[in-house]
Formats: structure tokens, C-alpha cells, sequence
């Protein structure tokens, strides 16, 4: 990587860092549901922030193409920072879906901008290839740090309440502003990308091959494997204290686990330049909806096995998100660029919507471990059928 870029890709790194420093991950459904909530109504918050998502991915991405990526991120971080304070505060349904919503733009603000930032500032120096290995390490390691701040936010949830993490989190969010306000901007911004434009990029990108099949596709396998986070955290709990630990300390095997789930994640994102180079990307998506539904099916044979069952399915969602913002980058132009990977996401975030709200309903009258089984074959039918109809990849 040339000189030049060094000092900005360290820096894209720390606010990485910043973004998955979370010691709420472990202990989000289990704060909610603590306030009465069924699995019903978390299914239903979540579906309010896929939908806000799917309103505001493609403003927020415009934004980005128009008045900068870095100032976007800015904005985004801040208004994520506010709502981790306000989430910690909330009670109510009517509370956490506000919260959920204003969360859910905040992320939109970032989720286009800052993939298409790093790609243009690859471009600067013709190291676009770089994209995946250099994103997936960024993610490495972010994901690597929360894994240790995931197992401290049980162990504070568990000596103080659920409130404190999320102060906490908040607080280390907010560090990535004065990071994102040291980097330059990149790409192509300016008065000249009106909504027009936006809506005909979108229109000459998204709606014919190869992107078309590939998000649809996409969107099939994120939605289900999203789901599962509605479940991981109660199915987790059940089983640890299936195995003895006694219920003052299941916060902190909760975050135990998901501290391992975080490192297999790490890991998993941080060699995706090497899955690009060795597996394919073409062949990574042909098998990982077959492993996360034989995961998802192995959870009611055997309560233990959702260890392993978690661990493969963090694995396989991390490294497609890093390998699947590769294939769609290299299809864009710059111009445009954030928006087109905003509209991407929109799409991908509407397909959380509906698994969420069946998922639980499904998970209230079977089980969390039954909903998630029977989800894996449906996955694994819906996969096959998009490959009969279009090749996706």
C-alpha cells in the first residue's frame, strides 16, 4: 500500500475500532426483555429499525454522494452516540422504538458512506483489489476489540444494570467523530449529483445483471441470518444455565459466548481478502447458505451445539458482508457510489422485515431454537430456487 495512504487507513481502522467497541451486544434482547417485552414485540422493534433503514438508506447515502462521505459518517456517529444514551434510558415499547428508529438513520449515514470513502480512497492509488482484505481486517479487528468489551459489558451489567453499558458504549462511539474529522474526504461530490441522477444510477445498476440477481440473493441469506440475533441471546442463556451456571452470573457467560462469536467473526472478516483469493467469491456464496442452514437445523437436536451453531453463522455473515460490498464496488463508478451501495443496503434491510416479525411469532408459540431450524431450510430452499432461476454470482 502506497505511503500516502497509510496515515488515512490507520485512521480508518480507529473509527472502525470505534463502531464495534460495544459492551451492550451481548446483553440488547436481554435489557429488552426485561422490561416484559415478548419475543413478539423485539421482533416487531426490529422490524422498526430494518424499516427505517430501508426509508433513510437512500436520503443518507445521497447525502454522502452530495456533500461528502466523511461528513456523512460525522453525522451518523453522532446521532448513534445520542441514541445509545437514550437506549439505556428506555423502558417502553413506544420508547425503544423511537430509539430504534433514530439508531437505525444514524446507521444508514454510515453504511454507505464509509464503504465507498475507503474504496476511493483505494482508487487514489489503483488499489481497489485491496478493498476486501483491507475492509475485512479493519473489521478483524474491530470486531476483536468488542469481543473484549462484549464479555466486560455482562460482567458491568451483572455487578451494576443494564443501563450502565450503554452509557459506556456511548461514550466510545463518540470518540470516532474528532477521528473522521482528522481524514480527507474522497470521491466525487458536488451540486452536479442531483436526485435525477441518483434515481437513474440506481435504476442502471440495481435492476439488471449482474448486480440484480447478487442482492437478492444477498438479501435472502442477511435477512435470515439477522434474524437469528433476535434468539442467540435467550438460546444461549437457557443453555448456560442448562449446564450450571447460576442465574447472577448469566449475563456474563451470555457475553462470554459472545465474545467467542466475536473473535470467530474477527477472524472470519479479517481473512477475507484470502477468501476472495482462494475460495472465490463466486463459490463462498454457493455454499454459506448451505452451512448456516445445517447450523440453524443442528440447534433443537442438542442445546450445546448453539455454541458451534453461532460461532459458524457469525463467521459466514461477516466475512459476506465484506466480500459482498467488494463485488458490488467493483461494479459502481465513483459517482454515485454510496448511493447505489445505500440502495443495496435498503434492499438487504428489507428483507430483515419480514423473517423478523414471522421469526418471532413463530419463536412465541415453538421455541427461539425451532423458529431458527425452520428458517435454515427455508433459506436453503429460497437459495436454490434463485440459482435455478439467475445465477446471482
Amino acid at each position: 500500500m502506497e505511503t500516502g495512504l497509510r496515515s488515512p487507513v490507520a485512521k480508518y481502522y480507529a473509527y472502525k475500532a470505534t463502531e464495534f467497541v460495544s459492551f451492550t451486544a451481548a446483553i440488547w434482547i436481554l435489557f429488552v426483555r426485561s422490561q416484559g417485552l415478548s419475543f413478539a414485540a423485539v421482533g416487531a422493534l426490529n422490524s422498526i429499525w430494518w424499516l427505517a433503514l430501508v426509508a433513510s438508506e437512500i436520503p443518507t447515502g445521497y447525502v454522502g454522494d452530495r456533500l461528502g462521505r466523511r461528513t456523512a459518517m460525522v453525522v451518523g456517529t453522532a446521532i448513534i452516540a445520542v441514541s445509545t444514551v437514550a437506549m439505556g434510558l428506555s423502558s417502553t415499547f413506544l420508547q425503544f422504538a423511537v430509539v430504534y428508529a433514530t439508531w437505525a438513520v444514524g446507521q444508514t449515514f454510515r453504511s454507505g458512506s464509509d464503504d465507498a470513502w475507503l474504496y476511493d480512497l483505494l482508487g487514489e492509488t489503483d488499489e481497489t483489489q485491496e478493498f476486501a482484505s483491507v475492509r475485512g481486517r479493519a473489521t478483524g479487528v474491530g470486531l476483536a476489540i468488542g469481543a473484549v468489551t462484549t464479555l466486560a459489558g455482562g460482567v458491568i451489567a451483572d455487578a451494576t444494570n443494564y443501563s450502565v453499558p450503554f452509557f459506556a458504549t456511548a461514550v466510545v462511539t463518540a470518540l470516532g467523530i474528532p477521528i473522521l474529522l482528522s481524514v480527507p474526504e474522497t470521491g466525487t461530490t458536488g451540486s452536479d449529483f442531483t436526485p435525477q441522477k441518483a434515481i437513474r444510477v440506481i435504476r442502471e445498476k440495481l435492476t439488471r445483471p449482474p448486480l440484480r440477481g447478487f442482492v437478492v440473493y444477498f438479501a435472502l441469506l442477511f435477512g435470515v441470518v439477522n434474524m437469528a440475533y433476535i434468539f442467540d441471546q435467550p438460546i444461549v442463556r437457557d443453555v448456560a444455565l442448562g449446564l450450571g451456571v447460576p442465574p447472577s452470573a448469566s449475563n456474563t457467560a451470555v457475553s462470554a459466548s459472545y465474545a467467542v462469536f466475536s473473535l470467530a467473526a474477527a477472524a472470519a472478516s479479517y481473512r477475507a481478502g484470502w477468501i476472495r483469493d482462494r475460495i472465490g467469491i463466486r463459490r463462498w456464496f454457493l455454499f454459506a447458505p448451505v452451512l448456516v442452514a445445517l447450523a440453524f437445523g443442528s440447534l433443537p437436536l442438542f442445546g450445546p451445539l448453539a455454541f458451534p451453531a453461532f460461532i459458524v453463522t457469525r463467521a459466514i455473515t461477516n466475512a459476506s458482508v465484506v466480500l459482498g460490498n467488494q463485488y458490488v464496488n467493483d461494479r459502481v463508478d465513483s459517482v454515485g457510489r454510496a448511493t447505489v451501495l445505500s440502495a443495496a443496503g435498503m434492499v438487504l434491510s428489507l428483507a430483515v422485515v419480514p423473517f423478523e416479525l414471522a421469526g418471532g411469532v413463530v419463536a412465541d408459540v415453538v421455541s427461539p431454537a425451532g423458529a431458527l431450524a425452520a428458517f435454515g431450510v427455508i433459506l436453503l430452499l429460497g437459495s436454490g430456487a434463485l440459482w435455478a432461476v439467475e445465477r446471482p454470482v
